[in-house]
């Protein structure tokens, strides 16, 4: 028994100083939106919280923090947004923007990223959202039909399905 005890202790301490999987140290830099799709197709039309158009996003892995750059329109204008979030078990990355967010990175290449994201807004009310972000003009379509799979498994109708590339007109800081 003290043997087992031992063990799990370990494996415990052990777990504790695992790194980060490699695909967090890869996600910093420069990022554009391509396509997003949400089960609440309001937060993602002209205008909505989560109609986002990213900029960058940049990991601090020694403090566990992950912070997003990005423009949302209001009114029209782009306003620019830097959120902070920590990097929780399994990658779990958890932000406060327009509610409580629960960002996961489903699948990442060196120039896509597809996430999902569960956002509890301050009435309770659940939302799911994909997003397709992508470095450099344009993606491919192997990262197209991964998001749009990644979509439809969580329940988004593709009728909730946005291009946003050719919305895109905040500064780009580049």
């Amino acid at each position: 028994m003290k043997i087992l005890l031992l063990c799990l202790a370990l494996v415990l301490a052990c777990d504790a100083q695992l790194p980060l999987p490699n695909v967090l140290t890869q996600v910093s830099g420069p990022w554009k939106t391509w396509y997003i799709s949400s089960s609440n197709p309001d937060k993602i039309a002209e205008n909505g919280t989560f109609r986002i158009y990213m900029r960058g996003i940049n990991v601090d892995i020694p403090r566990l923090k992950i912070y997003f750059n990005f423009y949302a329109k209001v009114d029209g204008e782009c306003v620019e947004n830097t959120v902070g979030a920590s990097i929780g078990r399994d990658n779990l990355i958890n932000a406060d923007y327009n509610g409580s967010n629960y960002f996961r990175i489903i699948d990442m290449t060196p120039n896509a990223l597809i996430g999902y994201d569960v956002n509890v807004d301050s009435k309770g009310k659940i939302t799911k959202l994909a997003s397709l972000m992508g470095r450099g003009a344009h993606v491919n379509e192997e990262d197209i039909a991964k998001f749009k799979k990644l979509s439809s498994e969580k329940d988004i109708p593709e009728e909730n399905i946005i291009y946003v590339g050719d919305t895109d007109n905040c500064p780009n800081h580049e």
